[in-house]
């Protein structure tokens, strides 16, 4: 049974390898396919390819060059400077001459590794530039000059998609984009005031955007001659501006007026609005509808960046505010690509008016901008302009009623395509009735969000299948409640993660989107944070091992442990009250308004806290010691964010609050690295002296004979006269720290004193009261006169040592005892007092005698 695991290991590593295997050969077959368009335009060509337009700028100018290659000879024209390009390609060099009428040059480009754009110079000894970008989207401006209108329409939408005015709504080519914008404007050099080709037409652009009018109100009819003028209106103000349209040649061209009145003609524009003459305006403050189409727009055209600004989002909740606004920008340009091509020139640019503007109207609803009242920062007015909430909230239906309609021809290029767009397209070609209503959705988006349920659940299932794979075999019942956890929590995880990301192309309505997006959210964070709690324990765990003596980080470990957790807790609490839109943030700031209260309940707590760190930082013990403390003795067993335990001798557990437990008076055991042992010998009074000297001789040998005593510091010693009995102190360090260890020791001592006590005939003394009467111990009359003679002498001799001995007596008395006594190893004699004169002045100077020992000279 022990081979299946191994063989079943054996067989899915050999599984996996053939799967990477293929892929890799599939990836390697599919390179080919993966190469640019553009390599692939001459066949016999093996360097960079310069086929194509490109957009290109040099410092102070740039023009739109289109590049033709053949082979290594490459060809190019820029008509804004009447210019043309001779070059040859050396592999991803382009060297060459540029030529524009009377005036050449050398130059060199380089081409990027990815072939969209190059980087180059021209007349080198001054160090000037000159920079590319491939584009494409010149060549999906139409150009058409056949009347006025066509004219003056190819125009704006040249210079609206070159980002003349500041919001770019192509991918590319601005200054080519300029270059046919140029191309149709008949000016005289000495018109244009020495202003070059690219300048003036911007500021054409610049007057003529500062007008709103409609294009079907352009000449576009037979019209008698070859020129015709036509009157700009700004919106809002009696400031207009003539534009005169000239024919040459079948084709009509704008009419540039002299450079000084267009630029007065610009001053007076913006003086009637009440700007400043160098202003530069910013789409950004939404100041008119205009700047709202413009922001929209721009938005759904550039990748990564939402034009949720232009969107009155106020009756969407803010868990799905994002997300709706991603959907509902796409449904209105789906909407506007069928309409037409939007000219901003046809849109009201005036801050001042009140009036909502209706762009397009439909019995399923109208595309409508309105004013809102605000005060961002930069407006000055107090109020923006927005796509209505009713706009927003008919959009979906609009677009079911218009999607039959084709997208206009001028908006093709630039029309942008969606996931969800993309999976209705499917739906509907499924089945068509798969976009029938049933309820707040169409019948598909029932079907998907079914099917997205369906998917998460089983890929939870195969996740924990694989998990099981992988992690040791076990029976079921002896699987770890860590496994078990995670098996719950990865169903949990993915089932929510599908619903996610089944969000965006199933767009889903606000009333089903915001529920289905809630509960996505709370099954993704329930099941996470039961993995990171354990998480976290295991990583405690793991550290803990790390260390051989872990009982001081233990401490930290456990601190930092809570701490962790409790941040898990709360972190997922702000989540799933952000996704339920639970109003957290007013009892934040309720808790900045009674933070005192809160303080002061909390002292506690952080009291606590705080004493654990210090028990950390100070060490007075760490878990795993024995230590006493208050009167009660045990060994700590957790250190936590607010109390210790401890496990008492009786098996019971303390908990002791740790500002409590760091108060007082505590005895580790675990830090000693050595074991006192002291006890008290009483003594027989009938034991006799020389019993008594045995004793202590023999007592004093075993513990210097003993290999697990200390001799230094080792006291054995005769130390009084007990109530009953003759005491002897021991006092000495055992060298163990281990309390089982120190009594076995000990026992050892104790034994070993008692074997002592026995060979000196002597016996411990207990306790006892003695009644004595006079016969039991008869005076010694002989010793008795002759004591009272020797004090009876002293009295005649007016010499009695009371209340002292004289001073004389004292010197005499001086060092003359025997100490050690005689027969010691240590014995050593003193030398008489000294008896002269001088000896007696100055007795401090004789107090002491020089001791030698028995045996030297």
């Amino acid at each position: 049974m022990s081979g299946v695991p191994v063989a079943s290991d054996r067989v899915a590593l050999v599984l996996i390898r053939m799967i990477a295997l293929i892929a890799a050969l599939a990836l390697a077959g599919l390179l080919p396919f993966l190469q640019p368009a553009h390599a692939q335009e001459t066949a016999n060509w093996t360097g960079a390819n310069w086929t194509g337009v490109w957009d290109t700028k040099w410092r102070g100018g740039g023009a739109e060059i289109t590049f033709e290659q053949t082979g290594a000879e490459v060809k190019g024209v820029y008509p804004l400077y009447n210019g043309r390009i001779e070059a040859k390609a050396e592999g991803e060099k382009l060297v060459g001459r540029w030529f524009e009428g009377n005036r050449q040059g050398a130059f060199l480009f380089v081409q990027s590794p990815d072939g969209e754009s190059f980087m180059g110079r021209f007349e080198t000894a001054t160090a000037e530039w000159w920079t590319g970008v491939r584009v494409s989207a010149v060549e999906e401006i139409r150009v058409d000059q056949t009347s006025p209108m066509t004219t003056m329409r190819s125009f704006l939408q040249a210079m609206n998609e070159s980002g003349a005015d500041n919001v770019p709504r192509a991918t590319g080519g601005g200054m080519g984009l300029a270059a046919r914008a140029a191309g149709l404007v008949d000016v005289a050099d000495a018109d244009r005031g020495g202003l070059n080709m690219p300048d003036y037409t911007k500021l054409l652009f610049n007057v003529i955007d500062n007008a709103t009018f409609r294009l079907w109100s352009l000449p576009h009819d037979a019209i008698a001659g070859d020129e015709v003028s036509a009157k700009l209106q700004q919106y809002g103000t009696n400031v207009s501006f003539d534009v005169t349209f000239r024919r040459r040649q079948g084709e009509w061209f704008i009419v540039g007026p002299p450079l000084g009145p267009l630029q007065a003609k610009l001053a007076e524009f913006q003086a009637a609005r009440g700007e400043a003459v160098d202003m530069v305006d910013s789409p950004s403050k939404l100041a008119s509808p205009r700047d709202a189409f413009k922001v929209l727009l721009s938005g759904v055209t550039e990748a990564g960046d939402p034009a949720q600004a232009a969107l009155d989002l106020r009756d969407y909740t803010p868990a799905v505010r994002a997300d709706e606004a991603v959907l509902l920008e796409r449904y209105l340009k789906k909407v506007i690509d069928r309409i037409g091509y939007v000219y901003w020139q046809e849109i009201p640019d005036d801050p001042k008016s009140n009036a909502p503007y209706v762009y397009f109207e439909h019995p399923s609803g109208n595309i409508v901008i309105g004013p809102v009242e605000t005060d961002p920062a930069g407006t000055g007015n107090g109020k923006i302009w927005q796509f209505t909430p009713e706009t927003l909230a008919n959009i979906r239906t609009l677009y079911a009623d218009v999607e039959e309609v084709p997208v206009a021809p001028e908006f093709a290029a630039f029309a942008s395509n969606d996931p969800f767009f993309a999976t209705r397209g499917l739906a509907r070609e499924i089945s068509p009735r798969l976009l029938t209503r049933a309820g707040p959705m169409e019948r598909w988006q029932w079907w998907m969000l079914g099917l997205a349920v369906l998917a998460g659940i089983a890929f939870g299932f195969i996740a924990n299948a694989v998990i099981s794979f992988f992690a040791p075999s076990q029976n079921r019942s002896q699987r770890s409640g860590f496994l078990r956890v995670v098996e719950w929590a990865v169903r949990a995880i993915f089932l929510g993660l599908f619903l996610l990301v089944a969000l965006r192309p199933l767009g889903l309505p606000q009333v089903v989107a915001a529920p289905v997006k809630a509960v996505a959210w709370s099954l993704i964070v329930i099941g996470f944070v039961p993995v990171v709690w354990h998480l976290i324990g295991r990583i405690a765990d793991r550290y803990r091992n790390m260390w051989q003596v872990p009982g001081y980080h233990d401490t930290l470990i456990s601190l930092s442990t809570g701490v962790a957790r409790v941040a898990v807790l709360v972190v997922a609490f702000l989540l799933l009250a952000e996704v339920l839109a639970i109003p957290y943030e007013g009892v934040i700031a309720g808790l900045g308004i009674g933070g005192l209260a809160v303080a002061l309940a909390a002292q506690p707590t952080l009291q606590n806290f705080l004493s654990g760190l210090t028990l950390y930082a100070d060490r007075p013990v760490s878990v795993g010691d024995f230590c006493k403390f208050g009167g009660q003795s045990g060994t700590i067993e957790h250190i936590g964010m607010r109390s210790t335990r401890i496990r008492s001798p009786d098996r019971t557990v303390i908990s002791v609050p740790n500002s409590d437990f760091a108060g007082m008076q505590i005895e580790n055991y675990a830090h000693r690295d050595r074991t006192r042992f002291a006890t008290t010998l009483q003594l027989r009074y009938e034991t006799t002296p020389d019993q008594l000297r045995y004793t202590l001789a023999e007592l004093r040998k075993l513990l210097i004979a003993h290999p697990r005593v200390i001799d230094d510091p080792c006291h054995v010693r005769f130390v009084g006269f007990g109530p009953y009995s003759l005491d002897i102190e021991v006092s000495t360090y055992v060298m163990t720290a281990d309390g089982s260890e120190f009594l076995a020791i000990r026992e050892d001592i104790l034994l070993s004193i008692i074997n002592i006590m026995d060979d000196a005939g002597t016996q411990f003394a207990f306790p006892s009261q003695l009644e004595y009467t006079a016969a039991d111990l008869p005076a010694d009359e002989e010793k008795r006169i002759a004591a009272e003679k020797r004090v009876s002498d002293w009295r005649e001799a007016e010499n009695l040592p009371f209340p002292d001995f004289s001073q004389i007596e004292k010197l005499a008395l001086n060092n003359t005892h025997a100490y050690p006594p005689q027969g010691s190893a240590h014995f050593r004699e003193t030398k008489p007092a000294p008896t002269s004169t001088a000896a007696g002045a100055t007795p401090e100077k004789l107090r002491w005698s020089l001791p030698w020992r028995k045996g030297t000279a």
